[in-house]
């Protein structure tokens, strides 16, 4: 189905309430579409785009599961559907694979979708562009116009620590594209703290200290070490949840502390 003007953006993840129900990997589908559709929804929220969010913890199988998921979006007819996956192709690679997106009818905006999911990861996570695929039914059997995201491949290594590194830039730049398919912007929650300077040159060296990995391990790891800050960021700089501010912050406390 097409609409000219979606009222509202309708978001689910995909799969029901049970890890084995979706791809299994470096990430676990279930878990993760969760996380993402949740935080998406959670930024639409913040910017009073008109949203909803479901997920599916009833059913044990695919054919009660797409089911109730498309009775769900089938009582309206004025929205457009987001349904949030994660991919898989076989078993665990090192190599990069990338991120698409599913449509039927929606062509142009499934591939700004994957650009924009892409582009926040430095093209990191490889643009697969938009996929057209008719035998869904998610993509077929609803009233209203739907997209299907396929955010990573979930046996990539590569795609998972991208994913994990830049979880909140994708999720913002996914909004961002949703809000703007049913004619709204964001204004709050920008994807990164915006940091101005009127040095050209102390601007690089702060750029240096928020992009050098092997420079934010080494304050990571001894900083615990001298006490500066807690071990508990250790796990953030895992998961790829230190911001650029974060890292500016956690660099005084290092050179506090006598760090080199």
């Amino acid at each position: 189905s097409t609409l000219s003007k979606p009222r509202e953006l309708e978001i689910h993840a995909g799969h029901w309430d049970a890890l084995n129900s979706g791809a299994n990997g470096v990430l676990n589908e279930v878990k993760e579409n969760r996380r993402f559709a949740k935080r998406i929804f959670e930024i639409l929220q913040s910017n009073k785009v008109p949203s909803t969010y479901f997920e599916d913890n009833v059913s044990g199988n695919q054919r009660d599961n797409v089911n109730r998921i498309i009775a769900h979006h089938n009582k309206d007819k004025d929205g457009l559907i987001v349904s949030v996956h994660f991919n898989a192709s076989g078993t665990k690679t090192s190599r990069p694979i990338g991120t698409e997106v599913l449509y039927s009818t929606q062509k142009e905006l499934a591939a700004e979708l994957s650009k924009a999911i892409s582009d926040a990861t430095g093209g990191g996570l490889l643009n697969r562009g938009a996929k057209y695929r008719k035998d869904l039914g998610i993509l077929s059997r609803t009233y209203e116009p739907a997209v299907l995201i396929e955010v990573a491949f979930v046996n990539s290594t590569v795609d998972a620590a991208i994913y994990n590194r830049d979880f909140e830039k994708i999720c913002q730049a996914t909004a961002k594209v949703l809000a703007k398919a049913v004619g709204k912007n964001l204004t709050q929650g920008k994807v990164e703290d915006e940091l101005t300077f009127s040095s050209p040159s102390l601007k690089n060296k702060v750029s240096t200290i928020t992009s050098d990995k092997k420079l934010q391990q080494k304050v990571i790891k001894e900083g615990i070490k001298l006490e500066a800050f807690n071990a508990s960021w250790q796990d953030k700089f895992v998961k790829g949840g230190i911001k650029d501010g974060d890292w500016i912050g956690l660099y005084i406390l290092y050179l506090e502390k006598g760090g080199k």
